[in-house]
């Protein structure tokens, strides 16, 4: 597989039309991750490479497809494609989990801020929203080998956008970008065990929200599960549909 780099994106962009979760997104935009694809010149087939995520989309049909499966590194767990490579995905790896994520649609104009501010102020006063600054980033940093912990956008003080919740000086809840695009982030919610269903995670993200719309930037979301997809309507999102996702164990 050949890498693509930052000015040779256009050329692998068709690929990723159909595809899911739009965390690729930020591979393409140029701003993070790493692309692959068998030809430059007449791609076939490309990966896009983001944390711990794969997302592979192109020919499923070719001799060539299970063995660009195979080079996908390790350290990218979690492989998003269409579903015609369902069944090739499941035939060339051993040990895997399949699971479902929902997306929610990109449509600008369709929140209601007062609603927004509202949910933002719905916590007791023990708990109190801050902005992630520089010293909060540090904070949370701090603990970024902890596999519990959120990842968050790197080189924050220029890219990146979000909020804690603190009770006391512990932090107990982060909603922040943690993949960005050029028009926007991925919101991620982490809520500490012994504090959720308190409101903290729709406190958070009313807040990020706002935050955001301020900047004339989208908040995209993207549901690992029932509840966060129940969360993103409530916050004013539309479902869009539901798709799989790998988890490679081997």
């Amino acid at each position: 597989m050949i890498k693509v780099s930052n000015n040779q994106m256009s050329k692998i962009k068709y690929l990723f039309n159909d595809i899911k979760f739009y965390m690729g997104k930020s591979v393409l935009d140029g701003l993070m991750g790493e692309a692959y694809t068998d030809n430059l010149e007449n791609p076939t087939i490309a990966y896009l490479l983001v944390r711990q995520y794969c997302f592979i989309n192109g020919d499923s049909k070719s001799e060539l497809a299970k063995q660009v499966l195979k080079t996908i590194p390790k350290t990218c767990k979690r492989i998003i494609a269409n579903s015609s490579w369902n069944d090739i995905i499941e035939s060339t790896y051993n040990d895997f989990e399949k699971s479902k994520r929902y997306s929610l649609k990109k449509e600008k104009n369709i929140f209601n801020k007062q609603q927004l501010k509202e949910f933002s102020e719905i916590l007791n006063k023990e708990y109190e929203i801050k902005k992630i600054d520089e010293e909060i980033y540090k904070l949370i940093k701090a603990n970024d080998e902890d596999p519990k912990q959120m990842k968050i956008t790197d080189d924050y003080k220029n890219k990146g956008i979000g909020v804690c919740c603190f009770r006391d000086d512990e932090i107990v809840g982060i909603c922040s970008s943690n993949i960005i695009y050029n028009d926007g982030i991925e919101i991620n919610i982490r809520v500490k065990e012994g504090y959720k269903h308190k409101g903290i995670g729709t406190a958070m993200a009313s807040k990020l929200i706002l935050m955001c719309l301020e900047k004339g930037i989208y908040p995209s979301w993207d549901a690992a599960n029932l509840t966060s997809l129940e969360l993103a309507k409530k916050l004013g999102y539309n479902y869009d549909s539901e798709y799989t996702i790998y988890k490679i164990n081997e």
